[in-house]
């Protein structure tokens, strides 16, 4: 399985904010720290507002934080959302059916299985999981370091 390079920044977004010790983050910060496409992470910003996932303000100062802490933010949630319409193979797609063996064959049904089991792996996992050991991470990204937490 691969996911798309939206779900991948929107992450590495997700991640930042959950690392940073700044209250606003900008995108233009965040794409700088990840060396990545600023209307990328800006367009991921919009997604995370509009899901509730980060509260954004505009102007001077303004950026984006959490909505809520990274313990309370569960990854298989996010990742339904943003793999929704992503399907593994053709047969799996609702359009453009075109494979000459769909009909009988068992492929679709053991990779609807194993998505179902990659999403409930993930179920059990939190943005804060995936910061992992935050001092690590905010240093990665060239962030003040940020009080001592149990996860360091």
């Amino acid at each position: 399985m691969q996911l798309s390079v939206f779900s991948d920044y929107t992450l590495r977004v997700l991640i930042f904010l959950a690392v940073s010790p700044r209250e606003n983050a900008s995108a233009q910060l965040i794409a700088e720290r990840y060396g990545i496409s600023f209307h990328h992470v800006a367009k991921a910003g919009q997604w995370l507002a509009r899901e509730g996932y980060v509260v954004s303000s505009r102007g001077r100062g303004g950026g984006m934080m959490l909505a809520r802490p990274a313990t309370e933010i569960a990854l298989g949630e996010i990742m339904r959302k943003l793999e929704s319409g992503t399907e593994l193979v053709e047969c799996m797609r609702s359009t453009g059916h075109s494979c000459v063996i769909a009909g009988g064959c068992g492929l679709r049904n053991i990779l609807l299985d194993a998505k179902e089991d990659f999403f409930r792996v993930l179920d059990k996992k939190t943005l804060a999981d995936a910061a992992g050991v935050t001092k690590n991470v905010a240093r990665a990204l060239q962030l003040a370091p940020q009080p001592a937490s149990p996860r360091d």
